[in-house]
């Protein structure tokens, strides 16, 4: 704020402070000089493509937030809640204990009217990743025979059915919870990577996680082979790109359960079953604390969703702004040539110009820098979407509707801002214009 104060202050004082007296007197004789044409042309275009830029790129951002919440992401995020425990710190919570307590609130849910399914394991949209670098055929994984390292969750047999993701080949986990130890089943997106045209079913894979930042406590994958017995749908799971979709389920030790959520599967919406899962946990043990949300509102706040809503508002909000102050500006520089360009527009209508002809003049020559703009303010929102495509949910390149909505805006608005003292002009009277001083 203080460079433009300065800046904009500054620019006509010295312009004034050159100009001589006889120069002063002959402005209004005849149509402003070019450098200061080209000056305002220059001022108008950058502002056009700022605000072209800020409104592209917000507009896109809004557009990609809203494909967020309407997104298929491969299992039922609507009826699914996730419920993680909060156990209270004191030596009587022991592991064993926790586990224990666990397993019992589960089999109550399971009783509960409303309830379909309950499993354990982190819901697609958690946003709490292991990953690990994942060699084929037995080979312990290094950084020179991985095939590229892949997310991997803990779950348990029923995972699948309670978050109605289906099996794609294969079969699923055996019914006891940990019994199926060294079997895998990979998402489709996995066994793509890692088999391209094959199939996955009964090969094998070991899987490393030294130079990952894992949760510290957790089971490790490492220094055993696993099996793969199925492939799974893909789901989405926080970020944009699908990155995360490649992934590799193993199956959650019963030892380790009162680690991970707890996900429930309604039979209708799950927000009207609060209660009941309230009351449910409270019968196990009141004073283990419980924070139930469901999936649908588990997306909403992911870190992706979040930057990219932020973004998208901070930038709508901006380029709004600028592109009142771009009318006000296009308004006040054309009033001003129009009020330099009297005498011109009264030798022309004398000549015979009809009014449509002198306004037509005046919004093209208004409209030029307006249009360099736009077209300079549409190759840099491209640019800037590219470097935001991590924010950009189902938007792989440019937006179209987004582009041709702003650019069509930002025409309508400066031309509009230009016709209101562009048609003053046509309301002088040629003699009147002549003798304009």
């Amino acid at each position: 704020s203080m460079l433009a104060s300065v800046l904009f202050g500054l620019a006509p004082a010295l312009e004034s402070s050159r100009s001589a007296v006889s120069s002063a007197l002959k402005a209004n004789a005849a149509i402003a000089p070019r450098r200061g044409r080209r000056l305002r042309s220059l001022l108008i275009a950058t502002q056009v493509a700022l605000c072209a830029v800020l409104l592209i790129v917000g507009g896109m951002l809004v557009h990609s937030a809203i494909r967020v919440l309407h997104m298929k992401t491969g299992y039922d995020d609507g009826r699914v809640m996730e419920l993680k425990l909060q156990f209270p710190q004191t030596a009587e919570y022991t592991p064993a204990h926790e586990a224990s307590l666990v397993r019992q609130l589960r089999t109550r849910l399971t009783a509960t009217p409303g309830v379909q399914e309950v499993t354990s394991g982190r819901a697609p949209d958690d946003g709490d990743f292991e990953a690990a670098r994942v060699a084929l055929n037995g080979a312990a994984p290094t950084r020179r025979n991985a095939r590229g390292f892949f997310y991997y969750a803990w779950v348990d047999p029923n995972y699948f059915r309670t978050l109605g993701i289906p099996l794609l080949s294969g079969e699923g986990f055996a019914a006891q919870s940990g019994a199926a130890e060294g079997e895998a089943i990979l998402s489709q997106a996995a066994a793509e990577r890692l088999w391209p045209g094959k199939n996955a079913v009964g090969r094998t894979l070991r899987l490393g996680t030294q130079g990952f930042e894992n949760g510290a406590g957790k089971p490790t994958p490492d220094g055993r082979t696993w099996r793969v017995i199925g492939v799974a749908r893909n789901t989405r799971g926080v970020l944009f790109d699908g990155s995360d979709s490649a992934k590799v389920y193993l199956p959650l030790p019963d030892a380790d359960v009162q680690d991970y959520p707890i996900l429930v599967r309604m039979r209708s919406n799950p927000l009207g079953q609060m209660n009941a899962v309230g009351a449910a946990v409270a019968a196990v043990d009141p004073n283990v604390g419980v924070e139930a949300t469901t999936l649908r509102q588990m997306l909403k706040t992911t870190g992706p969703f979040m930057a990219s809503a932020v973004a998208a508002a901070i930038a709508s909000t901006t380029g709004l702004l600028g592109l009142l102050l771009a009318a006000i500006g296009i308004y006040g520089i054309v009033s001003y040539v129009v009020v330099l360009r009297t005498r011109e527009v009264g030798i022309r209508m004398a000549l015979g110009a009809k009014k449509r002809d002198v306004l037509l003049l005046i919004l093209r020559e208004s409209a030029r820098p307006v249009v360099i703009g736009l077209a300079v303010g549409v190759v840099a929102a491209g640019g800037v979407a590219w470097l935001l495509r991590h924010l950009l949910y189902g938007l792989h390149g440019v937006d179209g509707a987004a582009f041709a909505g702003v650019s069509v805006l930002l025409l309508g608005i400066a031309l509009a801002a230009a016709a209101v003292p562009a048609r003053r002009a046509m309301r002088v009277e040629p003699m009147e214009a002549l003798r304009y001083e």
